[in-house]
């Protein structure tokens, strides 16, 4: 999971981990603007996390960020 946040981080994004309602959350940022989210299961949180993180940077690719 490092890695996948060093990349986050040397792209200029802000990765924020939070917990809304009960879930937890993961936001990405660019600026003051939240550029993509999700919210995560609670199975193997670990996990969840990863796959997620992944999944978000592979999305904000393609959007060219």
């Amino acid at each position: 999971m490092r890695d996948l946040l060093e990349k986050a981080l040397n792209k200029g994004l802000t990765v924020c981990f939070t917990s809304e309602n009960g879930f937890d959350v993961i936001r990405i940022s660019s600026g003051n603007e939240v550029v993509a989210s999700c919210s995560l299961g609670s199975n193997s949180f670990r996990a969840s996390v990863e796959e997620s993180l992944q999944a978000l940077l592979l999305d904000l690719e393609r959007k060219g960020f």
